[in-house]
């Protein structure tokens, strides 16, 4: 039985498509303008003589796509390397939320109309909220839309995922909040509960509304978030 799970697995991989949804890490990326900024330095390198090439690295939790820990906004919360290495391990639930204005929220109301359409949010899945935000990514000076104005989910909608137990809720945005928002809600509803948040997400436009996502980040002791690298496999057409 374990081989023939294996070789199950195996079949999977091999008639998928596999889709990044995790941006690069490197020098100019956008981050939250209070965060540290993404570095490197040049330690070893064979083009001075040294048999191998290394960097060391600097750069906040929250760079990139990263993953929320608890503990970014709940005092005594689940600090990264605590979170349930299955969260961002699951159905993946691409729901298109393009339409919205700047700052724009995504509503209860809306989100029933997804299920209507494309069938119920089960226990498990992992959201992932395309905004269409990516589109607005760049580095250095060319990302100054991406950090800002960015639309968001509704508190509503958060305390509705929550109940339905998503294991993850994603966002291709700076931020699941919106843009100004100063209660934080979605952070509070969904971090409060033991449910991780997913920021900077890319590449959604190329999901359809289903796929298996798998997520990994790192284990940082007391983290409060730790960039993470996201795939999502899709049926070779």
């Amino acid at each position: 039985m374990k081989e023939q799970i294996i070789s199950l697995m195996q079949q999977v991989m091999d008639s998928s498509n596999i889709v990044d949804l995790s941006y690069t890490l490197e020098p100019g990326m956008p981050v939250w303008p209070t965060h540290a900024r993404f570095g490197s330095i040049v330690y070893e390198t064979y083009d001075e003589g040294a048999v191998s090439l290394h960097r060391q690295l600097s750069f906040g939790e929250h760079t990139g796509t990263h993953l929320d820990a608890p503990k970014h906004f709940i005092k005594g919360g689940a600090s990264i390397e605590e979170v349930d290495v299955r969260a961002v391990i699951g159905r993946g639930v691409r729901i298109d939320a393009s339409f919205l204005e700047p700052c724009g929220v995504y509503t209860l109301d809306m989100l029933k109309k997804f299920e209507e359409k494309n069938g119920e949010i089960q226990k498990g899945d992992v959201i992932l909220l395309h905004f269409g935000w990516e589109e607005k990514y760049g580095i250095g000076k060319a990302a100054e839309g991406f950090l800002k104005d960015w639309p968001g989910l509704g508190e509503d909608a958060a305390q509705y995922l929550l109940d339905k137990g998503a294991a993850s809720v994603g966002t291709d945005a700076l931020a699941l909040d919106p843009f100004g928002s100063e209660t934080y809600p979605c952070h509070l509803i969904l971090l409060g509960n033991g449910v991780p948040i997913i920021e900077n997400l890319t590449n959604l436009h190329k999901l359809p509304v289903f796929s298996y996502v798998v997520g990994l980040a790192n284990k940082i002791k007391d983290g409060s978030a730790s960039p993470i690298r996201v795939i999502a496999l899709t049926p070779v057409k």
